[in-house]
Order: C-alpha cells, then sequence, then structure tokens
C-alpha cells in the first residue's frame, strides 16, 4: 500500500479531532493508502506557519516517507492564503499531493504534475479562507467590546491576586496579600530581586501554578507595573501593525492597593533610574531621607558657593524631565543639627515610647517571618549544592567539557552566593531586630560626647521614615518628619540660627503637603500640639507673629 500521512488541526483546547481523524482514516484507507503519520495540531490557523510545531515537523517528510497527505479541508492548513498558497507550493516540490477530504480536491494528478484548474480553485479558497479568517476576527473584536461595555473583564487570564469568574475579576485574598507585599517592600527600598526571593523563600504560588519555576525580578516587575491594582486594567491594542502604534485603554476592575501607593513606587521606579547625588561621600545627617514637599524629588548634597547645602534634585535632571520647582535650599549644619536634637526630645516624649511597645511587637512578627525564610533558603541552597555535585560528577563522567562545567557550575554558584546574600541579610536583620525590641532607650544616649556623624546618621536612618521640606522665602524652612513608629512632628526655621518644633500627639491634623510653609498657620488653634517648654533668649514673638498666634504651643532653641 501506498504510505501516507494525516494532518489535524483544531483552533482551541477545548475542541477535539476524533471526527475529522476517523473520516480521514477511511478516506485515505478508500484510496489505497497506509497511514504512517498522523500530526496533532491545536493552534489556531491564522497563525504563522512558522510557529506551528507539529505543522513544522510534517514539513519535513519527504517523497520517501509518504506520497499524500491528507486534511479535512483548506482552512485546517491555513487560514492565511499566503502560507496556504506556499505550503502548497513546498509539498507539491517534493511530489507530495495534499488531498482535500471536504471537496474531495488534490494538489496533483496521479502522474505526479500539478493540476492547473485545481492550484487556481485552491488559491482563490485560500483567499477566502482568510478573508473569512479577518471576518471571524473582526466578530470577536466587535463582540469582546461589546462584552467591556457590559462590565466583563479586559482580560481573560486573571493576573496574579485575581480569579476570574463568569468573566468577571475578583480578588483572591490570598494571592492580594502578597500583591500588597510586594508594592510595601518596593516603596520601602527593596529591589525587584529582593522582592523575589521573599516570595520563594515563603514559597507563595505562581498564577500558572507551576513548580518547575520560580519568581524573577521580572514577574515582580510585571506586578508593580500593572495598573489593575489600583483598580484600573490597562488594555492596549495595536492599531498600525507598521508603526506599532498602540491604542491603550483602561476598565474599572477591583483594587488590592490604594492609587497613592501605586504612584509612589512609580515614583520610586523613576528615582533609582536617574538618582545621582554627587556628594554621597560627604558627610551629611539627613541625606537620602529629605524630599521636596512640592515635586517630591530628593535632595541632594551640594556645596553652593563653598556652603554646604541641601538643595532639590529637580535642577539636575535631565532638561526634558525638569519641573521648574522652585523649592528653596537648606544649610546642611542647620538642617542637620535641628533634626537631631528634635529627635533627643522625642526620645524622651511618652508617645514614642508608647509607640515603640507597637513596633516591637511589629518586630516579632517580623522575626518570625525571617525564620521561617531561612528555612526555605537552606532548603534552596542544598538543593543547588546538590546540583553542583550532579555537575561535578557529570563532567568526571567525560558528559561536560570543560567549558561547559565552568559555565554551568558557574551559573549554580552565582544563584548560591546571592540566595547566601539573602540568608546573611536576614539574620543581619534579625539580630537588628533583636536589638530593637531588647534595648532600653535611653535619652542620655544623645548626650554621648563621642559620638561621631556617621552613628548619628545610623540612628537617623533607623528612627526616620521621610522629611518632607517647604520653603517660604530664603530664610523661612518647614520639615515634616514622619517617623518609622508613626509619629510626625514639624520643624520650622525664621531664620539662619533659630527653629522650634510642633509635636503632633494624635496625628490627626489634615496637613496639604503640596502647600507652602504659609498653610501651617491653621495649626495654631488644633489641640493636637502641646508645648515642649525650654528657656531661651530668642525672641518668641518674631514666630509667634509668622503663626499669627498669641499662646505658646511651641518647642523653641537656639542653635549655637
Amino acid at each position: 500500500m501506498k504510505k501516507s500521512a494525516i494532518y489535524l488541526r483544531v483552533s482551541t483546547t477545548d475542541q477535539d479531532y476524533e471526527r475529522q481523524e476517523v473520516e480521514l482514516k477511511l478516506f485515505a484507507e478508500s484510496r489505497g493508502y497506509e497511514i504512517g503519520y498522523i500530526f496533532e495540531e491545536k493552534k489556531s490557523g491564522v497563525l504563522d506557519m512558522d510557529t506551528r510545531e507539529e505543522l513544522t515537523k510534517m514539513r519535513q517528510l519527504t517523497r520517501a516517507d509518504v506520497e499524500c497527505i491528507f486534511v479535512w479541508d483548506i482552512t485546517r492548513l491555513s487560514r492565511k492564503a499566503f502560507d496556504f498558497i506556499s505550503l502548497v507550493n513546498e509539498f507539491s516540490n517534493k511530489g507530495i499531493c495534499i488531498h482535500f477530504k471536504d471537496k474531495d480536491i488534490k494538489t496533483l494528478d496521479d502522474d505526479g504534475k500539478m493540476n492547473a484548474m485545481a492550484s487556481i480553485y485552491l488559491y482563490m479558497l485560500g483567499v477566502f479562507a482568510q478573508m473569512d479568517a479577518e471576518n471571524l476576527k473582526a466578530k470577536f473584536k466587535s463582540g469582546k467590546e461589546n462584552a467591556l461595555r457590559k462590565g466583563q473583564s479586559y482580560t481573560s487570564n486573571a493576573p496574579f491576586g485575581y480569579d476570574l469568574k463568569n468573566k468577571h475579576l475578583y480578588v483572591n485574598e490570598s494571592e492580594a496579600e502578597f500583591v500588597k507585599l510586594a508594592f510595601e517592600l518596593y516603596h520601602d527600598g527593596k529591589d525587584t530581586q529582593y522582592i523575589a526571593d521573599v516570595f520563594n523563600s515563603r514559597k507563595v504560588p505562581l498564577k500558572s501554578c507551576k513548580t518547575d519555576i520560580i519568581w524573577v525580578k521580572g514577574t515582580i516587575y510585571q506586578i508593580l507595573k500593572n495598573t489593575v491594582y489600583y483598580g484600573k486594567g490597562k488594555l492596549a491594542n495595536i492599531v498600525n501593525n507598521a508603526s506599532k502604534e498602540k491604542k491603550i485603554r483602561y476598565f474599572d476592575a477591583p483594587a488590592i492597593i490604594e492609587k497613592g501607593l501605586f504612584d509612589n513606587v512609580q515614583q520610586q521606579f523613576n528615582l533609582n533610574k536617574s538618582r545621582s547625588d554627587k556628594g554621597r561621600l560627604e558627610p551629611a545627617l539627613i541625606r537620602g531621607l529629605l524630599y521636596c514637599g512640592l515635586c517630591n524629588k530628593p535632595y541632594v548634597f551640594a556645596n553652593n558657593n563653598k556652603k554646604r547645602v541641601y538643595r532639590d534634585s529637580d535642577m539636575r535632571s535631565n532638561i526634558n524631565q525638569r519641573l521648574g520647582c522652585k523649592n528653596g535650599q537648606l544649610n546642611v549644619k542647620m538642617g542637620d543639627e535641628a533634626v537631631w536634637k528634635s529627635l533627643k526630645h522625642i526620645y524622651e516624649y511618652e508617645q514614642y515610647v508608647k509607640k515603640t511597645g507597637e513596633e516591637k511587637q511589629r518586630c516579632k512578627v517580623l522575626i518570625a517571618n525571617n525564620n521561617d525564610s531561612q528555612v526555605e533558603l537552606n532548603k534552596m541552597l542544598n538543593k543547588l549544592k546538590k546540583e553542583i555535585e550532579r555537575i561535578n560528577v557529570a563532567y568526571i563522567r567525560g558528559r561536560f567539557s570543560e567549558d561547559e562545567h565552568v559555565k554551568y557550575r558557574s551559573r549554580v554558584e552565582n544563584d548560591i552566593s546571592r540566595l547566601e546574600k539573602r540568608l546573611n541579610d536576614l539574620m543581619a536583620e534579625n539580630a537588628n531586630l533583636e536589638r530593637y525590641i531588647t534595648t532600653e532607650y535611653n535619652p542620655s544616649k544623645f548626650e554621648t560626647p563621642n559620638l561621631t556623624l556617621e552613628e548619628k546618621k545610623l540612628i537617623c536612618n533607623d528612627l526616620i521614615k521621610s522629611i518632607l521640606i517647604f520653603s517660604d522665602g530664603p530664610l523661612v524652612k518647614f520639615l515634616y518628619v514622619t517617623l518609622k513608629n508613626g509619629l510626625v512632628y514639624y520643624i520650622g526655621f525664621y531664620s539662619k540660627k533659630d527653629y522650634f518644633v510642633l509635636i503632633n500627639e494624635t496625628n490627626d491634623v489634615n496637613f496639604n503637603p503640596q502647600a507652602k510653609i504659609g498653610s501651617v498657620r491653621t495649626l495654631k488653634d488644633s489641640p493636637a500640639f502641646s508645648l515642649q517648654t525650654e528657656t531661651t533668649e530668642y525672641d518668641i514673638k518674631k514666630f509667634i507673629d509668622l503663626f499669627d498666634t498669641e499662646d505658646n504651643r511651641m518647642y523653641m532653641n537656639k542653635i549655637d
């Protein structure tokens, strides 16, 4: 009997080939052919022929393998006219006939020559098949648009943190917890590799549920860039294939995080790309903590006319990214000393003691989580070390060349080094957390005469989350200081030497971070501020006039 092959194709995984296979076998056998090969494919016919694996295998057949290939109809072979014609010519040149069952059309006559009328007919059918595919695509697109208007999901694949039910997105609480964690960690200064290691150490399952792959920087980056997490799913369609022009639209979805957190993370991405502080080697206490209250860009160290100052990094930005922010600069000595002295009093303040107790409880939870992560990291390290042993054994047995051995071993050793660094970081973090929990904070430590600037800076970094600066003219400055324990206080400067501190006990003042210093005059009647007293020779009336108040709910100090 003559040898032949059968090519079966359906468009989706929900469909099957049973009907095609049964009828094509009977059809081939009735014409005296023996079935030697069966190629089954679940791919769309509009895809390029080079992307279809089973079709690619079939194209490797020669006349010595088969004389004929049986296909259900022309749309099974391809729905693209160019690919269809190319395939017909490719097999015809090999002397292999393609026989389409539905219309009983063959590409070659019994003598092995192309049938001219059949070829013309097939070419026309190929064009019509492509037109039909394009019509179906247009109908599908129209149906999708109609579904979107009715509030259905913008995507058929639920992002991590969501489930897709009845064509609508719903929050998956167990996954959403880690989405929030990813945004919070990056906002706190951790990079995407750090977050990936955290996810892997905690065995966070991937959305695909695959167990042979792990979280990597790219998947974390996709999460941090996905707008759906603040409630706006992003859909991008290419409207011009030549220019790759895209049409971008947003659709409502259940939010997992606040938009403010999402925007802050995007700003952090930009800062990580462009931040460049030329004065990083100069000693400066609050460098890295100070940000502009108007444009949110970091303040950097600079020497202005031989004077050490902090100034807005906006002026160093690329001209296309510059905002033209006019927030003023701050003298380094004045700012550092005021912040340091205010921290001394914050330690003495009873509200700090209360907040510290709450922070210690949080540290205990973090230590427990870190301990769990260390266990998982050790398991991962053990697997990698065993992988090193397997690579060495394979090399000894001659399975690898020396270059391959070095290459494979180096790759695994890099992973081991990275995980060991993460493990050391966790151990160091736990040591710091333990020290935080067990340390009794004594205000007298601030008066240690031998405390270096570097030691003071470490204390500031441990205590302060961020500092926003606002200016009102060349002399008047205002710092909005947020501590990591949640306490907020304000430092005001009226001259090059004098400053005051306002302590917010209840954090119930609605402070507008986009406003200039003049707007804080409205704080004068707030009961949220208490008086911190200390004798000073400075005329307090200047500060009272500045804030239009007659009371003394302010702590005054004078920098020597």
